[in-house]
């Protein structure tokens, strides 16, 4: 068995660096889009055509919005069951849980897709996803809706995942991003299995940059920028653990955030994470 994750959201998040604002609406957090690279590949190859159901958790060490340490210690969870169909069919619900964020319990989102190999061969799987996401805080343009598409290829040891989403519901936006990976077996007995699967991920987005611009002499105003670039670069290396129905899996993220004009005093930054999921065929 292979991990699967569906979880697909955007988070609500005031940002101020000196004088550049990134908008609140705009304010992805990367390291929840753990399925931005709909990774339900590797689980569609172990199982057979039947129903599933999927559940699992997972925990960050520390949160980070788009790739950006903003200074709240915070740790974050998220609970989440997908029911997997034997046409490739899923739906999934999740939520999040911020220990920095009053209240704790963020969003609840509920995603849906499909996801099938589109050549003979079966390299290449393309997926689409539609998320919706409902938040415990009312903010305005927020956005609590997206479409994603993805196109993953994989031969032997080596996939590379490619997706693209667009946001709405508030004031729209939309993002890129591209994860290579490479599987090594370290063990595989008929009692388990242990792998590692290094991961490089780039990640682009929009993001809407406030500047207090002098106009006059004495006299400053605020103009909005729409900027399109890469905002974060990540490098992982998780360790996983399969056995029976139980996934097992401990991960190091490494993150290097890519400033936005203006933006300053940006550090790269490192956290664990960990997740266990077990699987119910129906």
């Amino acid at each position: 068995m292979r991990k699967i994750t569906l979880l697909i959201v955007c988070i609500s998040a005031l940002v101020r660096a000196q004088e550049t604002e990134l908008a609140e609406a705009d304010a992805i957090l990367d390291d929840l889009f753990v399925a931005d690279s709909l990774d339900i590949l590797d689980l569609f190859d172990d199982l057979k055509k039947q129903d599933y159901l999927y559940v699992t958790v997972l925990y960050n060490s520390k949160t980070l919005f788009s790739g950006r340490d903003f200074g709240v210690d915070q740790y974050s969870a998220f609970p989440s069951i997908s029911y997997i169909d034997g046409n490739n069919f899923f739906a999934n619900l999740s939520s999040g849980y911020y220990s920095g964020v009053s209240p704790n319990w963020d969003f609840v989102t509920l995603s849906g897709g499909y996801s099938n190999y589109i050549n003979k061969k079966k390299t290449l799987m393309a997926t689409a996803v539609y998320s919706y996401s409902s938040y415990t805080q009312d903010v305005a343009d927020l956005n609590n809706q997206r479409i994603t598409a993805g196109l993953s290829y994989r031969k032997k040891w080596f996939r590379n995942a490619l997706t693209a989403g667009y946001l709405f519901g508030g004031a729209s936006s939309s993002f890129v991003s591209n994860n290579t990976y490479v599987s090594i077996d370290i063990l595989d007995t008929k009692s388990f299995d242990v792998s590692i699967q290094p991961r490089f991920g780039l990640f682009w987005g929009n993001q809407t940059v406030t500047e207090l611009v002098r106009i006059r002499p004495r006299q400053f105003e605020y103009v909005n920028t729409d900027y399109f670039q890469l905002l974060n670069t990540e490098f992982s290396i998780p360790i996983e653990v399969d056995f029976g129905n139980w996934d097992v899996e401990i991960d190091y993220t490494f993150s290097a955030p890519n400033a936005l004009p203006g933006e300053e005093g940006l550090q790269n930054s490192g956290f664990i994470s960990f997740s266990v999921g077990y699987l119910i065929g129906l």
